[in-house]
């Protein structure tokens, strides 16, 4: 297009148009004017562009056509803005609303006389003289082999991806909801159920045409009570499950495994975050840009295709499903505190002062330890309690989640502070503690309330009693409406009352709290035997270096210690009933459940602190065949018993 091609579509001369076009058009009439300007509009005439052309002048403007409904639209436009700013270069964006108008936005394209194209296209598309300077993006690797240069990743192989790291948890039935225009990821996600021999059910998978389908229709339809895990193909499929699962009370991960195809901010706000498969459409983004300019440059082949790999980006929300884990559910209600340790050469009494050797400051609280104790050790273990809004707070509740501690059940007080405990031990080991309770006061019957859902299918409830009284009773007879049985750590300066005994299952103090229970000079046992008439099921008091005694209906037993060397008793306690929980929710008998947990008790006790000197799994594991051979007798003959009684039964005409 030249000043003469305008001067014929507008039927003037040459000169009448370089005159509108340079203002020196008084002689020349209004409607005159109006007709060049008009034609110059229309085929958007950029002067002495074949001069520029003519001596290797580039206008460094670059088009970018992209399908408006591409799921990646606007990540792709701004990673090729920007890599196309650092170059020197400008980009012009075209969206095209399907495929058969990519020729007339290419037309458009080249009347801007950008000197490069990239193209958001599966098919090839006439480009004319900017043939040789065009780039193609797609999210398949089924394009037109006439694409000479092309830039890709897959969106079936990013489904793939996600059905394959569901299947690394144990998860078999997975369901995959998409939106129609990304069917493909259906693709990837049948092909990596089908290569396992898994089963594959058409009522597992849903494409639909609108988010308003999907969420009345394809959700609903797709998570059966049999489904474990959920591939959503977008962020706003995401949103649309998680409400549905906050409706149901189905907690994400526990109650159904996530994972996203294509991330997003929203996916790291959604509970704990969610796990995503990245789509890399940046990264193809910026490449295309800077290949681009180096085709414009003569410095790069015109042959090219270029895959791009999706990553899975791990935030939590898969886990083992429900029949994998090795225990049902277990709720811990309690105190979070920050202990704050000091090492002592002896306990302080009355009026003495003691210059501490060693300050320690560590996560503490007997809710929060016997969490994070049932976490490190593979238990399913949900959090409910107050902290303060403050970075105390705040490094708990990280603490906790980090030790695999669900904290749906916590809130944040504005009011008070998170709790304190000033711990004194000396150098035996043994330890003395004041306690601020600060936001723990603030744990109410309307939060407990809120929480009912955490108590559905819960087997056990771990209560302490550093939260105020008519929680803790409160919490008892709703556990025992909700079929939950209860762990209880009573206080060393509280008594509770004795009509809740019956009510408790499992009633675990040392010998300073039972003797403030049942004052007197009765022996351990007698006092033990009274609290199991006033209604207790199971009493195991913990006795420290030397080990504990279990008395129930069936048995009287001394449990004794490990005899490992403890240099801070403060979390014994919290970690031997975290411990005899996990184990009980694995189905365990509670003798090999006491066995086990003196165990991890006895190894907390080696280290500082409570919750980092709490044992891992595998740190208990180490033990397993002494704790067999220690306790196998006791299991055993409690065993021969239970089948006597039951075969003396069976007799009885």
């Amino acid at each position: 297009m030249n000043i003469h091609d305008i001067a014929r579509l507008a039927g003037v001369s040459a000169s009448t148009v370089s005159k509108v076009m340079n203002g020196k058009d008084r002689d020349i009439s209004e409607e005159t004017k109006k007709k060049v300007l008009a034609v110059i509009e229309k085929e958007n005439y950029v002067p002495y562009f074949k001069f520029r052309e003519k001596e290797g002048l580039k206008s460094h403007l670059l088009g970018l056509i992209i399908r408006r409904d591409h799921r990646e639209r606007e990540t792709i436009v701004l990673s090729a803005e920007q890599a196309a700013s650092s170059l020197g270069y400008s980009i012009v964006v075209s969206y095209a609303e399907k495929d058969d108008d990519l020729s007339q936005y290419v037309d458009e394209m080249v009347k801007r006389q950008v000197c490069g194209l990239i193209i958001d296209s599966e098919k090839k598309v006439d480009c004319g003289r900017l043939e040789r300077v065009t780039a193609y993006l797609s999210q398949t690797k089924e394009f037109d082999e006439r694409q000479q240069v092309t830039f890709y990743y897959r969106l079936s192989e990013a489904g793939r991806l996600a059905t394959e790291r569901l299947m690394e948890e144990g998860h078999q039935k997975i369901a995959c909801i998409v939106h129609r225009r990304d069917g493909r990821i259906l693709d990837g996600y049948r092909l990596a159920v089908q290569s396992c021999n898994l089963p594959l059910q058409s009522v597992w998978s849903y494409e639909g045409d609108s988010i308003e389908d999907i969420e009345k229709y394809g959700i609903r339809q797709c998570l059966g009570e049999n489904v474990t895990a959920v591939i959503c193909g977008s962020w706003d499929i995401a949103c649309c499950v998680w409400k549905l699962m906050e409706r149901t009370r189905t907690v994400i991960p526990d109650g159904l495994s996530m994972i996203v195809v294509g991330d997003g901010p929203m996916l790291g706000i959604l509970g704990d975050g969610i796990t995503a498969v990245r789509l890399p459409a940046g990264s193809m983004s910026r490449d295309a840009v800077a290949y681009l300019v180096d085709m414009i440059g003569g410095q790069k082949q015109i042959e090219l295709m270029r895959k791009f790999p999706p990553t899975v980006i791990e935030r939590g929300s898969i886990v083992r499903p429900a029949q994998e884990k090795q225990g049902e559910k277990i709720v811990v209600v309690g105190s979070m505190n920050m202990d704050v340790t000091m090492e002592v050469s002896r306990i302080p009494v009355s009026g003495e002062t003691q210059i501490a050797e060693k300050l320690l400051v560590f996560p503490g609280g007997k809710g929060g330890n016997q969490a994070v104790g049932a976490g490190k050790l593979g238990g399913q273990v949900y959090m409910i309690g107050c902290l303060g809004n403050d970075m105390d707070g705040k490094q708990l509740y990280s603490g906790l989640t980090e030790n695999h501690v669900h904290m749906d059940g916590v809130i944040f007080d504005t009011v008070l502070p998170s709790g304190k405990a000033y711990i004194s031990v000396d150098r035996s080991g043994e330890s003395t503690i004041v306690v601020y309770q600060g936001a723990n006061r603030h744990l109410d019957i309307s939060q407990i309330n809120g929480c009912r859902y955490l108590f559905q299918a819960a087997r056990y409830c771990l209560l302490s009693m550093e939260i105020p009284d008519e929680i803790v009773e409160y919490t008892i007879k709703f556990c025992k409406r909700n079929h939950t049985e209860v762990i209880l750590k009573p206080s060393a300066t509280e008594k509770i009352k004795e009509e809740l005994l019956p009510e408790i299952d499992y009633f675990v103090p040392n010998e300073k709290e039972l003797d403030l229970l049942i004052p007197g000079e009765k022996s351990l046992e007698d006092k033990a035997q009274m609290l199991r008439e006033k209604g207790v099921k199971n009493v195991i008091v913990t006795m420290g270096a030397r080990g504990c005694y279990l008395t129930n209906e069936e048995y009287s037993l001394h449990f004794s210690g490990t005899g490992f060397e403890a240099v801070d008793t403060t979390g014994g306690a919290d970690s031997f009933i975290s411990a005899m929980a996990v184990c009980l929710s694995e189905g365990k008998h509670i003798i090999h459940a006491i066995g086990f947990a003196i165990y991890a008790s006895g190894i907390t006790v080696t280290r500082y602190g409570v919750q980092p000197a709490l044992p891992d799994r595998k740190a208990v594991d180490v033990y397993e065949d002494e704790i067999y051979s220690k306790y196998s007798m006791i299991t055993e003959l409690a065993e021969g018993r239970e089948k006597s009684e039951k075969d003396c039964c069976d007799r009885e005409p």
